[in-house]
């Protein structure tokens, strides 16, 4: 129980005792930092290859075409996770696994795999009514093969993540990508239009899945345990039916963007979001690395907690510049890259954007609560966050075009509060001080087209805060190589 005292020893460990768990704290803490430094040295490169493979494959298949392949990834994406069900972070997460409870695994993730396609290939015409995009249902239709690799490839991608072998993900990922545009941007030059995306995505699937598994060096066979899923599911329940619920915002585009606007709309959000998913690939890796990294340290509640004060602040040092360079001069480079079609997907970029920024800051927070095994506590939030956001899209998006999404995005900040609860009743609250200052200046910074040239110094101001300088210093000294006290 967190903060229970009564197994507390009544003097401290001697320097012998203490050694050992010294050594393995240093050691998780190298290893964590290590794989940090390949996931980003891999989100870097990922990052440019897909402003690259954007940049070539957006402009010439135009909003329209582009926008019915963002519609059916989108719900291939949800489809993909409810065929999961967690089992990815059971294996990961539970305190011994077995060659065999792998096996039961990979068996229970075919039969999830096997079942959403065929509810997938069942439904495609009712679906395919209420979106209203040209060109949707066969392009649904194909990506659900790719079901099927993807999630098979979860069992053997647990293990390396168990054993925090992240160089070798890194590598893998890196080189499916590379895979999906080798094969993407021949086909567009050859004018397959969106159909060298599908075709891209399904290939660069196939490879990821043997990949991991050749890497693993696992060989996935069928198995069953009736015993052994109950427990899997038990365990995976309450983070299945928040992660669902979480990812119910990716409907909102295709099922409410376009059911009101069509394909040309939904290209225009489908390539804000995939830009901003670009630039927030920090938020990406610190999610990844805090589920194994915090796991070591569940019984501290202090440690949690200061935990999640610097990651709310690295988050915003990381990630409010990246946003913030783009929002100041996205307006000129967009155009010239992608061409004026696009010309829509500035004027939500701020909304978004700030979407991402708070998201960060409560990124670690999640984390903490799905380590906690709070699981019902994050979905909880995801319900009030996806609510707010699905409820004044319908009536923004109607109202206002594409703009009204942006609004919707503002709309549903007001759900932090539940996550920020839950947290503070768990473990106490995070200091919400410098990160604050820094997420509110970025914030004023971003709607600079609707404020002002002035809200461009805003941002500088805030990092030269006294407390921010005072922390600014402090992970300086840390960068170095030094001690210092935040």
């Amino acid at each position: 129980m967190i903060g229970d005292q009564s197994q507390a020893p009544e003097t401290a460990p001697s320097l012998e005792e203490a050694a050992p768990v010294i050594a393995r704290e240093q050691g998780l803490k190298e290893r964590v930092l290590k794989g940090g430094v390949f996931l980003v040295g891999r989100e870097i490169i990922s990052m440019g290859l897909s402003l690259i493979g954007v940049l070539m494959i957006t402009r010439i298949i135009g909003p329209e075409r582009y926008g019915a392949y963002a519609a059916a990834l989108g719900i291939y994406q949800y489809i993909q996770n409810l065929g999961q069900a967690g089992i990815g972070v059971y294996l990961v997460r539970a305190p011994q696994i077995t060659k065999h409870d792998y096996h039961i695994a990979t068996t229970l993730l075919l039969a999830g795999a096997l079942l959403m396609l065929a509810g997938t290939e069942i439904s495609l015409d009712l679906i395919g009514r209420w979106v209203h995009v040209e060109g949707f249902k066969p392009f649904l239709a194909v990506l659900g093969g790719a079901l099927i690799f993807q999630t098979v490839a979860v069992g053997a991608t647990a293990q390396l993540e168990r054993a925090l072998d992240f160089r070798r993900i890194a590598m893998i990922e890196m080189s499916g990508q590379i895979l999906y545009y080798l094969i993407a941007i021949p086909m567009v030059f050859m004018h397959f239009g969106a159909w060298s995306l599908v075709a891209g995505w399904c290939a660069q699937q196939a490879f990821l899945c043997i990949a991991s598994h050749i890497a693993a060096g696992y060989m996935p066979r069928l198995a069953w345990n009736l015993a052994i899923v109950r427990r899997m599911l038990g365990y995976t329940l309450g983070f299945t039916a928040a992660n669902w619920l979480w990812q119910l915002r990716s409907l909102v585009n295709p099922l409410i963007v376009g059911h009101f606007l069509g394909a040309e709309a939904v290209g225009q959000v489908g390539l804000g979001i995939r830009l901003l998913e670009m630039l927030s690939f920090v938020k990406t890796i610190t999610w990844r690395l805090s589920i194994a990294a915090l796991a070591k340290v569940q019984n501290e509640p202090k440690k949690l907690v200061g935990a999640v004060t610097h990651g709310m602040q690295m988050q915003m040092l990381a990630l409010g510049p990246i946003l913030l360079g783009f929002g100041w001069f996205g307006k000129i480079i967009l155009p010239l890259i992608f061409g004026p079609r696009w010309d829509p997907v500035m004027e939500i970029y701020p909304f978004l954007a700030l979407s991402y920024l708070t998201n960060a800051q409560f990124n670690t927070h999640s984390s903490v609560l799905y380590v906690l095994r709070k699981n019902w506590d994050v979905a909880l939030f995801h319900i009030a966050h996806v609510t707010l956001f699905a409820v004044t899209a319908w009536f923004a998006i109607e109202k206002f075009g594409v703009i009204g999404y942006g609004w919707a995005e503002v709309g549903a900040l007001a759900s932090y509060v539940v996550i920020h609860l839950s947290m503070a009743r768990l473990t106490g609250s995070p200091d919400y001080k410098v990160s604050g200052i820094w997420w509110a200046a970025a914030t004023i910074g971003l709607f600079w087209q609707q404020l002002g040239l002035w809200t461009a110094v805003v941002p500088f101001l805030g990092l030269l805060w006294p407390a921010s300088l005072r922390q600014l210093k402090y992970y300086f000294t840390m960068l170095r190589g030094g001690t210092a006290r935040a």
